[in-house]
């Protein structure tokens, strides 16, 4: 295993050529998309490319681009957390076909969840139906982030909006969850109490029972 991993990291060092991962990426990425026009991307970086932050990366691959072309009315929009080192956030844009199926459109990593992030993710969202004459989304599907929601109607502003049944689930059940335990916990605590109420009942109705007896013997 160990000269598998050396031999790897080898391969790695000679394709990297003395360049830093993120420089790699997107001088791959830039190659293919000169090439057949694989790839739709944009990308913002501190200073340059070379050995430089890299801030925002959006990515398109053409097969899902054809894919979008034909079902381009509703897009949904989920962020991804702890997918890399660098624990940058990956927007992830999907889209369902009339067969009910989802595929990605796009994805692209942003380096917050601030209003600003999230702009430049809907404004390469209107770049790439503008590049390719596509009409623009009718609907949004997102969760009930404000700064997504914000930026979404700064971008679009007509758009429709709708919010993303399974984060209307999760939050329904975070929020009914202490109530249902505090709940719980009351009724289990009054039968509790019942329980003991009717335990001393009897104990007590015993005791005068047996005091009558004893009384009757006198």
């Amino acid at each position: 295993m160990r000269d598998i991993y050396n031999k790897r990291q080898r391969i790695r060092r000679a394709e990297l050529s003395d360049k830093t991962p993120i420089s790699t990426l997107l001088t791959a990425l830039l190659k293919r998309k000169n090439y057949e026009n694989e790839f739709f991307i944009l990308y913002e970086v501190e200073n340059g490319i070379e050995d430089n932050p890299l801030t925002h990366l959006f990515i398109a691959h053409d097969k899902y681009i054809d894919f979008l072309i034909e079902n381009f009315e509703v897009l949904v929009i989920d962020l991804t957390y702890k997918t890399n080192i660098f624990q940058m956030p990956l927007i992830n844009i999907i889209r369902i076909t009339g067969q009910n199926r989802l595929f990605f459109t796009e994805s692209m990593f942003i380096p917050g969840e601030k209003e600003k992030d999230y702009k430049l993710v809907f404004y390469t969202i209107r770049k790439i139906y503008d590049n390719y004459g596509i009409p623009y989304p009718s609907t949004f599907i997102t969760d009930a982030c404000s700064a997504e929601i914000a930026a979404m109607k700064y971008i679009f502003f007509n758009i429709n909006h709708i919010l993303c049944i399974w984060h209307i689930n999760c939050n329904i059940l975070a929020k009914l969850k202490p109530l249902i335990k505090a709940q719980f916990d009351r009724e289990n605590s009054n039968n509790v109490k019942n329980m003991v109420d009717t335990q001393i009942f009897f104990q007590a109705r015993n005791k005068i029972e047996k005091l009558a007896k004893y009384l009757n013997v006198k």
